[in-house]
C-alpha cells in the first residue's frame, strides 16, 4: 500500500515518511514537539489505510491530536482511530517483552511506533548497572527488528541528560536507517533528515512559524 501526498498536509512535514519505504527502522528526536509531530506522522499512516501500533513507554499517546487532524479534513474519528492501536509498558522487562512479541507476531500492513523507550531504564527504581544492561538488550531486540524489516519508528527526546541515556542514545542513532531531528529555534520549527536510506543528501526545510511543541 503506498502512502500518498495528502491533501492539506504541508510536503516538508510529511516528506520522512511521504518517502520512508517502511522496512526499515527510522528514529524521530528532538528536544520538543517531536510526539506530537509522531502522531500526526501515525495519523498520516492511518488515514492511508495501515494499521498503527503504539508501544507507548511513558504515557507519550495523545488520542486529541490524532481527532483533531481527522476534525481539520472531515474524516471519522471513530473509524480512523480503530486502526491505531496502543499498547502501554512502564517497566523496562515490559518494553522487552512487548517488543519481542512484535518480532514474533508482527502483523502486514502495520507501522509500528515506539514512543519514548529509554525513560524507564534509568527510572529511580532501577539501579544504574540494570538500567545499562537492560538498555544493551533493547538495542540487541531493536537490531533485530530491523534485520526482520519490520517497519518502526523510534520516537525519543535528547533532553534526557542521565549518564545511562548518553551512553546508549549514540547506540540508537548508529542502528537507525532514517534519522530526522526536529528543532525549534525561536518559534520556528526544523525537520532534519540527518540520514536517510531512500535518499543521499541532508535536507533541512522548515516546518513552520510556530513550534509544534506549543500547537
Amino acid at each position: 500500500m503506498d502512502l500518498n501526498p495528502l491533501d492539506g498536509f504541508r510536503e516538508d512535514l510529511y516528506r520522512p515518511v511521504l518517502g520512508w519505504g517502511r522496512n526499515s527502522l527510522g528514529l524521530l528526536t528532538g528536544r520538543e514537539g517531536i510526539y506530537r509531530l509522531a502522531l500526526r506522522w501515525e495519523y498520516a499512516f492511518a488515514v492511508s489505510g495501515f494499521q498503527v501500533f503504539n508501544l507507548d513507554c511513558a504515557i507519550r499517546f495523545d488520542p486529541f491530536i490524532i481527532t483533531d487532524e481527522t476534525r481539520k479534513r472531515r474524516v471519522s474519528p471513530e473509524a480512523l482511530l480503530e486502526k491505531i492501536l496502543v499498547q502501554r509498558a512502564f517497566t523496562p522487562y515490559q518494553i522487552l517483552d512487548s517488543l519481542k512479541d512484535i518480532s514474533k507476531f508482527k502483523k502486514d500492513n502495520t507501522i509500528y511506533f515506539l514512543l519514548a523507550p529509554c525513560k524507564q531504564f534509568f527510572d529511580g527504581d532501577v539501579q544504574d548497572d540494570e538500567g545499562k544492561f537492560l538498555l544493551e538488550k533493547l538495542v540487541l531486540i531493536l537490531q533485530y527488528m530491523r534485520s526482520q524489516k519490520i517497519p518502526i519508528i523510534v520516537v525519543e527526546s535528547t533532553r534526557y541528560t542521565h549518564p545511562t541515556f548518553q551512553a546508549i542514545f549514540p547506540k540508537l542513532v548508529e542502528l537507525s536507517e532514517d534519522l530526522w531531528e526536529l528543532r525549534v529555534v525561536e518559534g520556528h520549527s526544523y525537520l532534519k533528515i540527518r540520514k536517510t536510506k531512500t535518499a543521499p543528501e541532508i535536507v533541512s526545510s522548515p516546518v513552520g512559524r510556530q513550534s509544534w511543541a506549543e500547537q
